[in-house]
């Protein structure tokens, strides 16, 4: 079974990769295209143990449910074609008790480096982690559901609709489907970053668009998505917001713990983090036509390919066939 995964730090092809068993509260989905965002891809290799298959997102067909799963479950996803959400919880913590699996004490993440991710010809995952992807829909368009359902769960984290000023930060695929999401909710919404070659997406949606470096911080923003997570982007999401603003964390914080929170303090700021969001809405919302992944996708190769393509940071996102 071809797989990409982690080999000396970076990403490699293995072409004789072990086929996963199925346990009870897995089902084995036969992948058909698996993709990731080549820096997170490269992230998750420097920290995996050795041959951790990487990736998070895939779109399959299921070939086997395990025993666990309620005859209903099993009858609807065998033979189903499926996205998954890629936040796997343990469902016996208090945090799943309580409805937000999300955050489960015990949890992990798909090819985060000790579980196996979603880059192999065939993968064992969690059956509550799987949708179903509805008739006619592209696997290249499915496959961005997980991706979407962050996006998603970040502009549900406060109303966005009626707020005079909202900025989405960042260049990268999280904040092209960050603006998006919240262009339906907000037609003030502009986004903000450092790379002018991605511009011209936004502009083809009619949202407004401009370098970072070009604006002032004058602190007139009501709301500011960071979906950068670098201390560059909370420092200008810092300057932008209004007093009693709200900043919305869209992505994995690399901001250095010596960052300067005082404004934060000063004007009496809301920040909010924003982790994963039901994968099934955003499939929905990717069935009804609402957003535009044309381009997203800026590669798409064979296995054996990959790792050249997956050492290439400024890709938005890189689709792999299995």
């Amino acid at each position: 079974m071809e797989a990409i995964a982690a080999r000396g730090s970076q990403p490699s092809f293995l072409d004789a990769a072990a086929t996963p068993g199925c346990p009870p509260d897995h089902a084995v989905v036969r992948v058909r295209l698996a993709g990731d965002v080549p820096e997170r891809v490269a992230a998750a290799a420097r920290d995996a143990r050795a041959d951790a298959i990487l990736g998070r997102d895939l779109v399959g067909v299921v070939s086997e449910v395990g025993d666990e799963a309620p005859t209903s479950i099993r009858d609807r996803l065998l033979k189903a074609r499926v996205a998954c959400a890629s936040r796997v919880a343990i469902g016996t913590c208090d945090m799943c008790r309580a409805g937000v699996p999300q955050h489960c004490r015990d949890g992990d993440t798909l090819g985060a480096g000790r579980l196996d991710g979603t880059l192999s010809g065939s993968v064992a995952i969690p059956w509550r982690n799987l949708a179903l992807v509805p008739d006619g829909m592209d696997d290249a368009v499915a496959l961005l559901a997980q991706p979407l359902a962050r996006a998603i769960h970040a502009a549900r984290m406060i109303r966005m609709q009626g707020k005079v000023y909202v900025t989405v930060l960042g260049d990268n695929l999280n904040a092209l489907l960050a603006a998006q999401v919240i262009a339906q909710l907000n037609a003030t919404v502009r986004i903000l970053g450092w790379r002018p070659e991605v511009f011209g997406r936004a502009e083809k949606w009619g949202i407004q668009h401009r370098h970072a470096d070009e604006v002032g911080r004058r602190e007139d923003q009501t709301v500011v998505v960071d979906c950068m997570g670098s201390e560059r982007s909370l420092d200008l999401a810092l300057g932008l917001v209004r007093p009693r603003g709200t900043i919305i964390l869209a992505s994995a914080s690399e901001a250095s713990a010596t960052a300067d929170l005082s404004a934060v303090v000063r004007n009496e700021l809301e920040l909010l983090g924003a982790r994963d969001g039901p994968v099934s809405d955003a499939l929905a919302m990717l069935a009804r036509g609402d957003i535009d992944t044309a381009g997203l996708i800026e590669a798409r190769v064979r296995a054996p390919e990959a790792p050249r393509v997956l050492s290439r940071p400024e890709l938005l996102y890189v689709a792999v066939e299995f």
